[in-house]
């Protein structure tokens, strides 16, 4: 399953991905990771999620397919993931519309084959994303 929360800058998104976050790791029967560029978010989120700094990393993620492997090599370290929160892929990625449908196919792709929930900010007006963002709100 995958679920986008969309919307321009200052309304909440990163809010509402770190509630979700801690509201589900006292259920969920397996690990979470939340995906950032903010340091800051780990006084935020509950102790048992994993919180991965991308920026702490001496990495490239301009690209789809670096991000998407970045992200396989996450899950494939830990089997017992099953929810990954990634906060403004606009701000992983430097132009989001480039490779953006390869990122929800890739991501389509590893949740469908290891049942891993992905919850995505995405920063933007809901209305211009394309279709196949605007199917996963």
């Amino acid at each position: 399953m995958i679920k986008v929360i969309c919307g321009k800058k200052g309304v909440g998104k990163t809010r509402a991905l770190v509630e979700s976050a801690n509201d589900i790791v006292n259920s969920s029967l397996g690990d979470i990771v939340f995906i950032s560029g903010r340091r800051r978010l780990m006084y935020d989120l509950n102790n048992r999620i994993r919180l991965t700094n991308l920026f702490e990393f001496p990495v490239d993620f301009s690209s789809s397919s670096t991000f998407l492997g970045f992200v396989c090599g996450i899950i494939s370290a830990n089997y017992d993931i099953k929810a990954v929160y990634i906060d403004d892929l606009a701000c992983i990625i430097d132009d989001v519309t480039d490779g953006l449908d390869e990122i929800f196919d890739g991501i389509n792709k590893i949740s469908s084959k290891f049942n891993i929930d992905f919850y995505i900010s995405v920063e933007g007006d809901p209305n211009s994303m394309p279709d196949y963002v605007r199917a996963y709100y």
